[in-house]
């Protein structure tokens, strides 16, 4: 309880945060995959139209929250059509799935109330599926050189609003939802001899 203790509490931003990561040493694995996000970048910023990326271990048939049965391309289809028409023209990217709870690996910005099919985005660590729009690969690109793994890559721009995020939401993920969205990642272990993160 209060012991009619007054404190004062001043708030301030940690030096060794001012200029965020550290000196970090990707692995073969996380070298390749920034290097194939960065080529299909290079390809979306040709395009004027947005550009669907997927991963190699996507999958669009799962279980999906809230009793609502199989996921399935039709159901996919259905939810990314109605994401991108509650987008403005202004987004960079949508996230089309996330693991890990809100305050995990989806983080969204609290003072921002956007559809029922998306939310914006601070943080989302997976690049599994997205849309990224020409703009948003421009982007990225001008930035030069990917120095961290690719979804820290992108989600660090999100987290300083530079770059336009938004996660795409199935019918039945909710706050409290620990994996969600239009898609999974499969959870390969073992397949390959490169180390990944």
């Amino acid at each position: 309880g209060n012991m009619g203790e007054t404190f004062r509490v001043k708030q301030a931003f940690a030096q060794r945060y001012l200029v965020p990561g550290q000196v970090y040493r990707m692995s073969d694995g996380e070298r390749g995959c920034a290097h194939s996000h960065r080529r299909i970048w290079e390809i979306a910023a040709a395009r004027e139209q947005p550009t669907l990326v997927f991963e190699d271990d996507v999958r669009l048939i799962f279980e999906r929250n809230g009793d609502l049965g199989m996921s399935s391309g039709a159901v996919f289809s259905e939810r990314l059509a109605l994401a991108l028409k509650e987008l403005s023209e202004g987004f960079d990217v949508l996230y089309l799935g996330w693991a890990g709870y809100h305050g995990g690996n989806f983080k969204v910005w609290e003072d921002e109330v956007t559809g029922d099919a998306v939310r914006r985005a601070e943080y989302v660590w997976t690049t599994v599926a997205y849309v990224i729009s020409q703009a948003g690969a421009r982007k990225l690109l001008a930035l030069g050189p990917i120095d961290q793994p690719v979804d820290n890559f992108m989600a660090w721009e999100s987290s300083q609003r530079r770059l336009n995020s938004y996660v795409a939401l199935d019918a039945g993920d909710e706050d409290d939802t620990y994996a969600g969205g239009l898609v999974i990642q499969d959870d390969f272990m073992g397949d390959s001899d490169v180390q990944k993160s």
